[in-house]
């Protein structure tokens, strides 16, 4: 017997009734809504409500935590993948929340997992006389599961559907938990046994997708509760992305809400200052978990406004973070992975099995930008370069700081207990042996081990260069001192000591440039040992012991100086420059002071300085090199060495020069006496060894003083024979060249050589020949130079030159200004009479005046011409062409080019320059100067012509003003000759053009200014003829024809040049063309004469068209009206006559006249004037005509 369905389903719902007692919050309540989300195809709705957190019922009586939880891990089976093997904390954690959702399961679906048979159950109410049938007869293994929930059913009465339904749905978030525990979340198949529990359960999309987020949320929580990060969770948080099928958003609110709830739970139990610590097990966790978050959020690809939106809220969440804070404490958690990553590479590097694209993949996995990488690979090569010196990884830099330290603890109360406290440091520092690391180096083997490290971590040369010069330096250095102290101390020879440091630079790797830096400071290092040592003798005045310490000093040098020679470095060529600069505080005299420096050359100078057996005391030769040398390791100057010697042996010199002076200028200088006195000066130089710039530095204000003396004991300032000859005694005595004591005679006899000179000039102010030897014969005698002497001529002619051209500046403005201008300008009220002819001024800044300076102008030219003072200098070259005769009799002349000089004349003095005239009244007298050379008539007229450029450079006017004075005449003389010419003779002939040359060549004006000028002028007569034309309102076809061919004889453009419009032109084209073309002169035969009007006038080709066709289309409108108004009248021959006018004019336009015409009136016109008389017509222009004036009536042909 068959066991009823019904009777199995009460059965079932019987069993289940007891076991849907859950909190609402678990799961949440079934909706309509449903959206697609577009993943994988399939209809899941994004999460857009806030859920509780990880599904937790909250009820009171859970004290379940998924951070901390005390629950027995369930019994569900787990995947035993890799994934989970390395997750650790994510699969717990949804054992707990399994867990946890189990105490809100009811009893049926708890017991019941498959969520179809427990909705068979519910189906619907039943009796309960079903409910003992079905006890009775438990036929099949449905009813026998289901057997011991009948009980319940008995106090339920019944079970509803849609219980039964939200008890499945509410099972669904555990289900996923479940599922993902069964499959592993790496597993192919778990996406699709995920979303199978979204059918099974009844769940719509939108709270599908909200328990799978949920899911996510508490597998990340737990992945975070395990403080050690692992690599392998990235792939397991990718893993688990895909295997819930979530999207970027999704993704995003997960981890907030895990964020928010992980914080809260871990705050319960851990303060905010445990939380600073950065080794504290739950900041560990919670940097985790930002780590987690930032590299699930770059992997998933979100654009860079989606993370930072993102990133910043699950930062917020814990603890309130901002993003760069998060971003670091995520970087920190990075880089240790990274770190090993490096360390394996090291350790891997000769198996071949490390690669830069797998640091590169390594970067990528865990975030790690360029700039982090670098630093870190930098540090991974710093810690293989130790290992290849058989050093320890780490630099343990403590031990160094004993020292320092020892005294750092000791509190000082004053300024004695400082300087006791210094030395006691420096002594420590003194103390101290160069350490020997001589046996630090690298292995064998090692500049290919890191040749490899240094390609996989893609360092530069510079960078690996830069990092083993960092680990090796110190030892290169200790070497390097060691080896220089040996070489000072003379038991290494240079050679050998160089030798050493070579080599050991070659055992630490070391580029030639990095050891050439490093070498400057060793060698001023090891010298300025010893200088530290003599400046505390010094310092006290113990100055034989700062004698031979200085003395060491400078053999130290010497040997240091020898050991670079070795090497052959360009850099220590200037040793003292590279290594003795008292402005660097790190070169060997750079911590002294500028008075030590002093002071210890003071005494050492004073040292050099003995007694010979004569009592006389000097300094030895050897004694003077020494000196030199101390000078550049001091930083001394020469000049500072030469003050010394002047300080010391310097009022010896000067005595003994102050008597030879003043023994000499007693007079009767005999050879005797100079032997005698040069004696005793050379004896002092020689003793002592003074050079000649010291010997002149005394000498030469002495001979000053001797010229002076004679000067003003001389009458008139003049010396005489006697005292000139004292003075060149006095020269050789003291070895003073005579261009050297120019300047001082000319001091003193400048004055009396000024006053010979105008005393030449005279009451004619020109210096004769006669007088020009014995200026020459004074200057010599007064010891003065051919340049100086120059000066002073030019300043006397000046002086002489300033009244002249005073009253030629006032006679100008007298003649050009009213008297008011004058009064204005000068300040003076002037009368009347005041003027010439005792009128009012006249005159203006044109072209004449009434008054004539020309006579004033020419005496100052004259002046200044006949006393030389216009000079000639050679500008350039030029090639010029010269015949010479041949070399062989009857041979041809030859024709070679040569190079010859181009000279200017100069102006040493001007107008300008002495300030004695502006330069408006200058620009004024030269326009007056002119206008004059060129109106004048007598016999000064060529003399005016060729004076007119000196005196432009005696006024002090440049080439360019005065060729712009002559233009501007120029073009006055021009536009009023011109103008006269063309009015009287319409143009210009050949007599005009060469008249206009001489005034081109008298006025200067450049062959260029002058066509300009010209072409300006006749552009300005053509525009006013033009306007005059146009303006009269009679404007006949033949005025336009020949103002045109006028225009084209003169090359001018009439749109360009003369100005007209171009609709004037258009009109000019019009009016000329018209009577030709009424009258049949202008034909289509004859179009040539169109194009040569319409190209004179400056008109396209296309507007020469548009008016002819314009000009026909007019006429044509009108003929039609004739010819059809004589067919009407019966005037057949006129309308002949003017069919024959259209066919002329249809000729131009291939008959397109554009005309409407009848059909009536073109057929009876046809007709006609094919009746028309042809005789004598050839016949293929008769057919010509006919298509034509079809053509212009519209006929079909």
């Amino acid at each position: 017997m068959r066991f009823h369905s019904a009777a199995c389903a009460v059965v079932l719902s019987a069993a289940a009734t007891s076991a849907f007692s859950f909190s609402p919050l678990a799961v949440p309540p079934a909706t309509s809504s449903v959206r697609n989300n577009g993943i994988a195809g399939r209809s899941f709705a994004p999460t857009s409500v806030a859920r509780p957190a990880f599904g937790l019922p909250s009820s009171s009586n859970n004290h379940l935590s998924i951070i901390s939880s005390t629950t027995t891990p369930s019994s569900s089976s787990s995947s035993t993948t890799s994934l989970n093997l390395a997750g650790g904390g994510g699969p717990e954690a949804l054992e707990d929340y399994i867990a946890t959702l189990s105490h809100t399961e009811s009893k049926l679906s708890s017991k019941l997992r498959n969520p179809r048979l427990v909705k068979l159950a519910g189906v619907a109410a039943l009796p309960l006389s079903y409910v003992v049938g079905a006890a009775v007869t438990p036929s099949r293994r449905l009813a026998a599961r289901a057997v011991v929930g009948a009980f319940a059913a008995v106090t339920a009465g019944g079970v509803g559907k849609d219980a039964v339904d939200e008890d499945v749905r509410r099972s669904c978030p555990a289900a996923i938990a479940r599922r993902l525990l069964e499959l592993g979340v790496d597993d192919a198949n778990v996406a699709d046994g995920i979303y199978d529990l979204k059918e099974d359960h009844g769940v719509d999309d939108e709270d599908f997708a909200n328990m799978r987020t949920e899911v996510y949320a508490v597998y990340l929580a737990g992945m975070a509760m395990n403080p050690l990060a692992k690599t392998a969770e990235l792939k397991e948080l990718a893993s688990l992305k895909l295997a819930l099928d979530l999207d970027n958003m999704q993704v995003g609110q997960a981890h907030a809400d895990a964020a928010a709830k992980f914080y809260r739970d871990v705050t319960r139990f851990t303060s905010l200052d445990e939380l600073d610590d950065e080794d504290h097990p739950d900041r560990v966790s919670l940097d985790k978990l930002l780590f987690l978050t930032e590299r699930a959020f770059r992997q998933g690809g979100e654009t860079e406004e989606a993370f930072t939106f993102e990133f910043s809220r699950v930062a917020r969440a814990l603890g309130g973070l901002t993003i760069a804070e998060g971003l670091q404490r995520a970087k920190d958690v990075a880089k240790p992975f990274y770190e090993r990553a490096l360390a394996s590479t090291r350790a891997k590097l000769n198996s071949g099995a490390v690669s830069p694209d797998m640091l590169g993949r390594a970067r990528g996995t865990l975030g790690i930008d360029e700039v982090e990488a670098k630093e870190m690979h930098i540090e991974a090569f710093d810690k293989e370069i130790r290992i290849q010196l058989g050093l320890p990884e780490e630099d343990d830099d403590d031990d160094d700081m004993d020292d320092y330290n020892e005294f750092q603890d000791k509190r000082v109360e004053t300024v004695g207990e400082v300087k006791k406290k210094l030395e006691a440091m420096k002594e420590v520092e003194a103390g101290k042996a160069i350490e020997d690391t001589s046996a630090i180096k690298f292995a064998d083997g090692a500049y290919d081990t890191l040749s490899k490290l240094q390609g996989v971590l893609e360092l530069s040369d510079e960078d690996a260069d830069y990092e083993i010069s960092a680990a090796t330096t110190d030892y290169w250095r200790n070497t390097v001192l060691a080896t220089l102290d040996d070489a000072i101390a003379g038991t290494k020879t240079p050679a050998k000591a160089w030798e050493i440091i070579n080599a050991r630079q070659k055992e630490l790797y070391l580029k030639d440039s990095a050891v050439r830096e490093m070498m400057t400071s060793m060698v001023m290092q090891a010298l300025g040992r010893p200088l530290e040592k003599v400046n505390a003798f010094a310092r006290v005045n113990n100055a034989a012991a700062t004698y031979d310490g200085l003395v060491d000093a400078i053999a130290a040098k010497e040997t240091c100086k020898e050991v670079l020679k070795e090497a052959g470095w360009s850099e220590f060529e200037d040793f003292e420059k590279a290594c003795f600069d008292p402005y660097d505080k790190a070169s060997a005299c750079g911590f002294l002071t500028n008075q030590d420096r002093h002071s210890m050359y003071q005494i050492f100078f004073n040292r050099s300085v003995k007694a010979d057996e004569d009592g006389t005391k000097n300094i030895s030769d050897e004694s003077y090199a020494l000196l030199k040398e101390l000078r550049g390791m001091l930083g001394l100057s020469e000049d500072e060495g030469v003050a010394q010697v002047r300080n010391y042996f310097g009022p010896e010199l000067q005595g003994v020069l102050t008597m030879a002076t003043d023994e000499i200028l007693r007079g009767n200088a005999n050879d005797a006496l100079l032997e005698n006195l040069q004696e005793k000066v050379d004896k002092v130089i020689n003793d002592f060894k003074l050079d000649a710039e010291m010997v002149y530095s005394y000498a030469g204000p002495l001979y000053a003083r001797a010229v002076s003396e004679i000067g003003a004991s001389t009458p008139g300032g003049i010396p005489s024979t006697e005292e000139v000859a004292t003075l060149a005694s006095l020269r050789e005595l003291l070895k003073i060249d005579v261009e050297e004591t120019y300047d001082v005679n000319l001091q003193t006899f400048g004055a009396a050589y000024k006053k010979g000179i105008k005393e030449a000039l005279g009451t004619t102010g020109v210096i004769t020949e006669e007088y020009r030897k014995p200026l020459e014969d004074l200057r010599s005698r007064l010891g003065v130079s051919e340049k100086a002497a120059k000066d002073v001529y030019l300043e006397a002619i000046g002086e002489r030159m300033v009244p002249m051209v005073q009253f030629i500046s006032n006679e100008m403005e007298r003649l050009v200004l009213t008297q008011e201008q004058l009064s204005q300008k000068r300040g003076v009220d002037f009368g009347e009479d005041y003027f010439k002819g005792g009128g009012k001024a006249s005159g203006k800044l044109g072209m004449g005046t009434d008054g004539n300076i020309m006579s004033d102008i020419m005496n100052l030219i004259d002046f200044y011409v006949e006393n030389d003072i216009v000079q000639k200098e050679a500008v350039g070259t030029k090639k010029v062409e010269r015949k010479v005769p041949s070399d062989e009799e009857g041979g041809e002349e030859k024709t070679i080019t040569e190079e010859e000089p181009v000279y200017e004349s100069t102006y040493p003095i001007t107008a300008m320059g002495l300030e004695c005239i502006d330069s408006q009244v200058a620009e004024l007298c030269y326009r007056q100067f002119v206008v004059s050379s060129f109106t004048d008539q007598s016999p000064n007229a060529a003399r005016y012509e060729a004076s007119k450029a000196t005196w432009g450079g005696i006024l002090g006017l440049t080439n360019e003003k005065m060729e712009e004075i002559g233009s501007n005449i120029g073009s006055m003389v021009y536009d009023n000759y011109i103008t006269q010419s063309m009015s009287t003779k319409g143009a210009l002939d050949q007599q005009d053009m060469m008249f206009l040359a001489n005034i081109q060549g008298k006025l200067g004006i450049s062959a260029e200014d002058g066509e300009r000028m010209l072409l300006d002028t006749q552009k300005k007569i053509i525009s006013e003829e033009a306007s005059a034309m146009f303006d009269s309102g009679e404007v006949s076809p033949e005025n336009i024809k020949a103002f045109r061919e006028k225009c084209n004889s003169m090359g001018l453009d009439l749109e360009g040049d003369v100005g007209i419009t171009k609709s004037r032109l258009i009109t000019m084209f019009q009016l000329e063309i018209t009577p030709g073309i009424d009258s049949g002169e202008i034909t289509i035969e004859s179009a040539d004469m169109l194009a040569e009007i319409q190209e004179s006038l400056g008109l396209t080709e296309e507007e020469g068209e548009e008016v002819v066709a314009g000009l026909i289309t007019d006429r044509a409108n009108g003929i039609l009206a004739d010819i059809i108004g004589c067919m009407m009248r019966g005037k057949d021959v006129m309308s002949v006559e003017s069919m024959e006018k259209l066919v002329q004019y249809a000729a131009f336009v291939d008959g397109d006249l554009g005309l409407q015409v009848e059909e009536a009136n073109a057929n009876r016109a046809y007709n006609l004037f094919e009746s028309k008389d042809w005789s004598g017509v050839d016949e293929a222009d008769v057919e010509r005509q006919k298509e034509l004036l079809k053509i212009a009536f519209g006929m079909s042909s």
